[in-house]
Parts: C-alpha cells; structure tokens; sequence
C-alpha cells in the first residue's frame, strides 16, 4: 500500500439524514485515521473539499445509480469513489467499476475493517472488502424503520415500493431474485401489520424518516416503465 496522508478525508454520500449520521457516527470512532466531512448530495457542489474518499452508499438507490455516481467520480475535488452496500455481489461490483468505483465495502465487515479499507482505498488500491464479521458495522448503522423492527434490506425494498416499482424492478436494482424479493415484502407487510404495497407506501410517505433531502430522478437511475 502507498503511503497516505493521515487522516483520510470522507465524505458520505446518500440522500437520507439518518443513513449519513449513521454512516459518520461509526467513522469518527477512528479518528488517527479518517475525518468525516459534510455529506454529499449528488448534483450539488462540494463546499468542503477536497475529500480523498467518497462512501457512496447504495441505501435507497436504484440499482447503483450509475449516472449519479458518475457525476461523483467526476467531481474535481473527489479523488476516488467506494461504493457500500450490504452485500458485494459481482454484478453490482461491475456497473460500479463502470461508473467509476475504485473501492467496493462491506456494511458486513466491521468498523474497523471498513476504516482499514477506507484508507487503502485513499493511498491508491482497488479495494473490494467483502466478508462477514462477528461484529459487523450493520450493528451500529441506522436506516429507516429500523425502529419498526425492519432490516435495512427490508427498509430498501419498502423505500423502492413507495417509489412504484414492481417486484422484477426491485430485484434489479438490489441484484436480487424476485423470489428473495418477494420473501422481503411478505416481512415487511408482516412487520408493518399492513395488507398490501399501497398501504406499505403510504406508511412510507408518513414517516419523516423516509423522506429524502432532494427527490430521486427515476430515469437518471436507468429505470424502466413498471410492467403492467
């Protein structure tokens, strides 16, 4: 590995407040290795550059997003983009390679691996950090719902049927079966005591923890009509 200037410079990426608070609070546990800095929503200029590493999360996206994580790794004062996402999927680990990702990261691994690998990512490796740790940093993040007792996959597949999608889309963009999908929105009516995905989306609408700092382009996401 290069050597790095220390502490490493991150910024998180994600369009939810309690992702990004999530995501800061388990990284400022090192602080003789990494600095958080302000968050960063995608189409708006970075006011407190320059960040060595963006930790763009793929929580509430569709699919990876890939124009929007273009865009990021195309910003002047981002020096190199990792994609975290629960799982590292080898599909999911190409459309981000494409789109410009040069570190791929675990929620799976613990904090302090995920910190290792934030900073191998700064001093120049392509980084995929998968795997699973006894105390995985999943333990110490937040996402919507988790509250209500969903899991954050759970909480994914309820943010993408408030957006409209059908079970097919949702397993596109979380690099699922349709099946698994569908096992996910059985949980989530069951844990939401709800009938159905109008009821889920309206629980969705209701609660402030699901609504987003800017609404989500569904074309920029390479999203197709919902099939009849």
């Amino acid at each position: 590995m290069a050597d790095v200037a220390l502490p490493v410079r991150v910024a998180a990426v994600d369009d939810y407040e309690i992702i990004v608070e999530g995501v800061a609070g388990m990284l400022r546990q090192f602080p003789d290795r990494l600095v958080m800095k302000d968050r960063v929503i995608i189409g708006e200029p970075i006011r407190h550059g320059p960040i060595d590493v963006a930790l763009f999360d793929t929580y509430g996206r569709v699919g990876i997003a890939a124009p929007a994580l273009s865009a990021l790794a195309q910003q002047p004062d981002v020096h190199r983009v990792a994609l975290f996402t629960l799982d590292l999927r080898p599909e999911m680990v190409a459309d981000a390679r494409a789109a410009g990702a040069v570190g791929f990261i675990s929620k799976a691994l613990s904090a302090d691996a995920i910190a290792d690998a934030i900073v191998r990512v700064a001093a120049g490796e392509d980084v995929v950090a998968a795997g699973v740790d006894d105390h995985p940093a999943l333990d110490q993040l937040n996402w919507p719902g988790k509250d209500d007792g969903l899991s954050e996959r759970e909480s994914q597949v309820l943010i993408l049927i408030g957006q409209g999608l059908t079970n097919k889309e949702i397993a596109r963009s979380l690099y699922l079966s349709v099946e698994t999908v569908k096992t996910y929105v059985r949980q989530v009516f069951a844990k939401l005591d709800v009938r159905n995905r109008t009821q889920a989306a309206a629980h969705a609408a209701r609660t402030g923890a699901f609504a987003r700092y800017q609404p989500v382009d569904p074309g920029q996401a390479g999203r197709e009509p919902p099939e009849r």
